[in-house]
């Protein structure tokens, strides 16, 4: 049984940290301030700047960024920066208790995906699979991806429209997606 947090609306606190692998700063800002545009607040982790070889930070750094925007119950989302490679060094890590008693949504994707998987198969709480930080850019904050991850967000009904094909058969279906 899938227990759904909360869509955000205006005024919600978003986290925004570099679990995997390091992101400049202005680009992690640049990514708040589209949020903040939606009316959402943010909050920076400490990971977003910073840089330890291929990582943001050291392990116990970027574990202990999250796990704070995880415990935290007035962040609603958490939005990750960037992917690579690093999640999977501090998943089995992390204290999903206070997760579990306030669920708020895991945008991203990449390596970011072995927690969303993990919390949906393991907690039944949904995530969403979504763009991150680093493709919320000026060139990119009104394009059609980033508009939907602001309706995956406060629970807009998605609809998706693709261009005809040949071999589409008209009618009607129905299924769980």
């Amino acid at each position: 049984m899938s227990k759904i947090p909360p869509y955000l609306k205006p005024g919600d606190l978003v986290g925004i940290t570099c679990a995997s692998s390091k992101m400049d700063l202005q680009a992690a800002r640049f990514a708040g301030s589209v949020l903040e545009s939606w009316g959402f607040r943010v909050k920076l982790g400490k990971t977003a700047g910073t840089s330890w070889n291929n990582f943001s930070a050291t392990d116990d750094e970027r574990r202990e960024d999250l796990q704070l925007l995880l415990d935290d119950p007035q962040v609603r989302a958490i939005l990750f920066g960037r992917g690579g490679y690093g999640m999977v060094r501090i998943l089995d890590d992390l204290d999903l208790r206070l997760f579990i008693r306030h669920p708020k949504w895991l945008a991203g994707y990449s390596d970011v995906t072995t927690l969303l998987t993990h919390v949906h198969t393991t907690l039944g709480i949904p995530s969403i699979h979504s763009p991150m930080c680093s493709a919320i850019t000026p060139e990119t904050e009104g394009a059609r991806q980033i508009r939907i991850l602001h309706e995956m967000l406060t629970g807009t009904p998605a609809s998706y429209e693709t261009d005809p094909n040949p071999l589409d058969l008209p009618g009607q279906c129905s299924g769980t997606l």
